[in-house]
């Protein structure tokens, strides 16, 4: 694992509203056996301060992000598939579906960025339409 600065930004759509989040944080980056792997620590600006992120790259068309700490939750994007999650906000954990529309990633051992658009719901109520996009390079 090497140090890197991670730049994460989330992009909400839904009734024809949109906001966005960008986050640039410290963390580690290396190659796993299957992909890649990102940890950073949440802080203030995301609302989850205390917890630990972990996210992987598989086979460049899967995302998995798993949050410990304060608050837990997971979350797996995968390109044409819907999965069902438990997601912990700091009021409660709810159970959400996430529908992965595309996942696409150019990385390599020095960085690169992620991309991927999803739908999430919550008992087949539409939550909103994402888009993520996260850039890593390492120091």
């Amino acid at each position: 694992m090497r140090d890197a600065v991670i730049k994460i930004k989330s992009v909400q759509r839904e009734g024809g509203e949109s906001s966005e989040t960008e986050v640039i944080t410290a963390g580690r980056f290396g190659k796993i056996k299957s992909g890649y792997e990102l940890r950073y620590d949440e802080t203030d600006a995301t609302g989850y301060e205390g917890s630990k992120t972990v996210l992987r790259i598989l086979d460049g068309s899967r995302i998995e992000m798993v949050r410990s700490g304060a608050v837990a939750s997971e979350l797996y994007i995968e390109r044409g598939r819907k999965n069902f999650c438990l997601y912990g906000t700091p009021f409660g954990e709810i159970t959400v579906g996430v529908q992965g529309k595309s996942v696409d990633s150019k990385m390599t051992d020095a960085g690169g960025n992620i991309s991927a658009s999803y739908v999430i719901d919550i008992n087949s109520s539409l939550i909103g339409d994402y888009d993520l996009l996260i850039d890593v390079r390492c120091s």
